[in-house]
């Protein structure tokens, strides 16, 4: 069919947001442009951590949030004890991210909860969940597809794809992301 022959109109994007959800996510942007993303990276870890809660966020006691990191939804993360996400880092909480105790998130990672269905020419938006568990590391400038869930004690390798499960202390890397072996831990700290 020729673009001159096809209605156009059937593809126009429809957006699902409600205008109360629109008020809530200006709010927020304009709370992280002034007074989250100001802050100096080595301090002020409380007064993030603060800004994040009265969003909605749940965060567990020693997170740490770096302050160009970008949280797209607050209301839709919950990070455990002692978790950090480091610099430039971007959670596009479209979804629910939900990131363990002891998890570091390295620099220019991105969380990506959303998507769009390539199945219609008009491109509905689609969300699924991030789990990403326990003592995992995810390394500089990896990217997590949504319906993710990373199990305890893997580490995902830099620039790593991860479209899929990863298994449970395991080395993992590449695009697609795939174990290539076991994490072995020769020390546990308290």
């Amino acid at each position: 069919m020729s673009d001159s022959a096809m209605d156009f109109s059937s593809l126009q994007y429809r957006n699902r947001f409600t205008a109360a959800s629109k008020l809530r996510r200006l709010a927020w942007e304009v709370v992280w442009l002034l007074a989250f993303r100001t802050t100096p990276r080595w301090a002020l870890h409380g007064w993030r951590r603060f800004l994040l809660r009265a969003f909605g966020a749940q965060l567990g006691t020693g997170c740490r949030v770096a302050p160009s990191c970008r949280v797209w939804a607050p209301w839709n993360l919950a990070m455990g004890e002692f978790s950090v996400l480091g610099d430039g880092v971007d959670c596009y909480s479209m979804d629910r991210i939900t990131i363990g105790s002891k998890v570091a998130v390295s620099q220019r990672t991105f969380l990506c909860t959303g998507s769009h269905d390539i199945r219609s020419l008009a491109r509905p938006l689609v969300t699924g969940p991030i789990v990403i568990e326990d003592h995992v590391w995810i390394a500089a400038e990896s990217f997590v597809h949504p319906n993710v869930v990373i199990r305890e004690g893997a580490v995902i390798g830099a620039r790593s794809v991860v479209l899929h499960e990863m298994p449970a202390w395991s080395v993992c890397a590449g695009h697609p992301c795939q174990k290539i072996k076991d994490r072995v831990v020769r020390e546990r700290h308290a």
